[in-house]
């Protein structure tokens, strides 16, 4: 089965590539609405939609969040615009008097002629008190995040791939898809 994934980030579909393995997957480097005012649900169901009806083809689309569990809905479906405007100093200076548990959210969409569903994947850890690896060409909110003790840039891509949100939510897309 042939399946379209719109992402324009090489390293998310090689990574997505490895989970679906048992299905044909094409990168469609497409341009994703992401309004500040949706969910990591939204805004996955409502592109997934829009590529769907443009493509009429089977099509996946993801959006991911990171949420510190101190503020509702912070840092959201929006991290990279939170972590550039308030750098790793500003992040870290709002958690100085609170808790520090967070997680991060995937959600993949799956659209076909049937509709739309939702995967959704968790990450659970904590928010470290600085920064680790800031030499390491990682996705910042990995050199402050810690699942299980570590940070997640010290983890390698493969054992990050494993235990990811977006391994979890397209497990069970994949999951789901096998026995459709």
């Amino acid at each position: 089965m042939k399946i379209n994934f719109v992402t324009g980030n090489n390293h998310k579909f090689q990574e997505v590539k490895k989970i679906m393995q048992s299905f044909n997957l094409n990168q469609i480097k497409g341009k994703k609405i992401e309004p500040k005012d949706k969910s990591v649900e939204e805004i996955a169901s409502l592109n997934a939609e829009s590529f769907f009806k443009n493509l009429k083809k089977p099509v996946i689309v993801d959006d991911t969040g990171i949420f510190f569990n101190a503020y509702q809905n912070f840092p959201g479906n929006h991290p990279k615009l939170m972590y550039k405007m308030l750098g790793f100093k500003g992040l870290l200076k709002l958690l100085k008097d609170e808790k520090r548990d967070a997680y991060f959210k995937t959600v993949a969409a799956y659209a076909d002629k049937e509709g739309v569903r939702l995967f959704e994947g968790k990450l659970r850890g904590k928010i470290a008190r600085q920064v680790f690896g800031k030499e390491k060409d990682v996705m910042p909110y990995e050199k402050i995040f810690k699942h299980k003790g570590k940070y997640l840039c010290e983890l390698s891509r493969e054992k990050k791939n494993k235990i990811s949100h977006r391994a979890i939510a397209f497990g069970k897309l994949r999951d789901w898809l096998l026995k459709k």
